[in-house]
Order: C-alpha cells, then structure tokens, then sequence
C-alpha cells in the first residue's frame, strides 16, 4: 500500500529503524533464481545501499552481475563541478571493495533528475541487457525520488510479460513512510553473512560526496545509513 508523499529532508529524523525491523521480522526469506542479475540504480550508491550485499554474494557465487547506472548524479549538489565524474568514480571504488569478482557496471547518462522525460532512452538499454533467465533488482517506484520513481515504473512496464523476475528495492521509503504504511507490501528479506555485512559497510564509506560533503548537510547522514546496515537486504516481490 502506497501512503501519501510528503516533502522530506535526510536530516530529518525519519522512521525508526526499529519499526522496520519489527515489521520485516516475520517476513521469508528470499533469493533471486539461479541465474543472471541486473541492478537498476538511478545514481551511483542506490545500487550498493539497497543491493550491495545481494551484489557481492550473487557474483562470488559465479553468477553474471550487472549494474545498470542510470544517471550520474550530477545535480546532487549544485555548486560542485564534475560531481557526476567523481560519484562513477565512488562508485567504481565501491563495487571493487564489494567484491573482488568481475560486477559489470552499463552507463545510461541520462541526466541526473530527469529519467522521467527520457523513458524510451532507459527501456533501450534495459532491453539491450534483460535475458530471460535473469532477475531485476529495480527502484520501488513509489519511493518518493522522482529518478527512482521514473525508474521504477519503465522497469514494470520493460519486464510486464515477460520471462524476467523483478523485484523492488526501497531507498527513501525506509525514511518518508510509517512502516505500518507498507506493511500490506510482499516483502523478502536476501540474508547476508558477517563477511558480506563487513564488505557492504566498506562499499558504502566509498560514497564520500554523499556522506561527507565538503560543503552543507550529507544527503546520506547516520540517520539514513541505518536502514543499510542490517543483516539482511529488504525487496518487495
């Protein structure tokens, strides 16, 4: 059940944490079908905050990984010049400190803050990399962010009929929405080892333009980065 969007800010409080993890408690455990995984991640760190742990443990298992960059997210503060060439860079480092094993990562470039007016130029490169056989790790397309949103919604409509599995990861949800507000959603919890865990937490310090910004407020302060520190990763199936 989607809940009513309402203007947020990272700094914010947002949701316990701990109202997440009841409401997740009770919930299986999932994992993607033998076979080849895309992550859609809207700009450089959703893919790691949401699925990093899948990621690592889905490609040291030998399974083909790839990570479909959507924007560079380049607007993420409007002052710092080239920080769409610094954030592929973050997040380059990140996937190497993940996992040693081969994660390929296809750039879309379509402008930070605008996959909603270029809807056609995303499908084109998800359906250049979508195999049968393979599961999508996509945006919850209710997730309050208009690139996840956008995101999310050309990932229904590429996989509607077809052979993919897809399955949605929160990023802001966890933080604008009252757990009880998505409690009527089919959640899966991807169980993480202690290794992986340790790995993620690494991955994710990559993203110094987002957690330690030379200038104003992180856009993923302690208070966000919480949501990304359990022992499992969250989808909705």
């Amino acid at each position: 059940m989607k809940t009513q969007q309402a203007a947020f800010d990272p700094i914010d409080a947002g949701t316990a944490e701990q109202d997440w993890c009841d409401l997740l408690a009770t919930r299986d455990a999932w994992e993607p079908r033998a076979g080849p995984l895309v992550v859609v991640s809207p700009h450089p760190d959703d893919e790691i905050l949401a699925a990093g742990g899948l990621i690592r443990q889905w490609a040291l298992a030998g399974h083909p990984v790839t990570v479909l960059s959507v924007t560079d997210g380049e607007n993420a503060y409007s002052r710092w010049d080239r920080l769409g060439v610094i954030r592929r860079r973050e997040l380059i480092k990140g996937l190497r400190i993940l996992v040693r094993a081969h994660v390929a990562v296809r750039r879309v470039g379509i402008p930070d803050g605008a996959v909603s007016k270029h809807p056609q130029r995303l499908r084109h490169a998800l359906e250049a990399i979508l195999q049968p056989n393979c599961t999508l790790i996509a945006p919850y397309e209710h997730d309050g962010h208009t690139d996840h949103d956008a995101t999310g919604r050309v990932c229904s409509v590429v996989t509607q009929g077809s052979d993919v599995e897809m399955v949605r990861y929160p990023i802001w949800a966890w933080h604008r929405y009252p757990a009880a507000g998505l409690a009527d959603l089919r959640w899966g919890k991807y169980l993480l080892s202690a290794d992986t865990q340790r790995a993620k937490a690494r991955a994710i310090q990559c993203f110094a333009s987002q957690i330690r910004p030379p200038w104003g407020e992180p856009i993923l302060p302690p208070n966000v980065l919480r949501y990304f520190a359990r022992p499992y990763e969250a989808f909705i199936l």
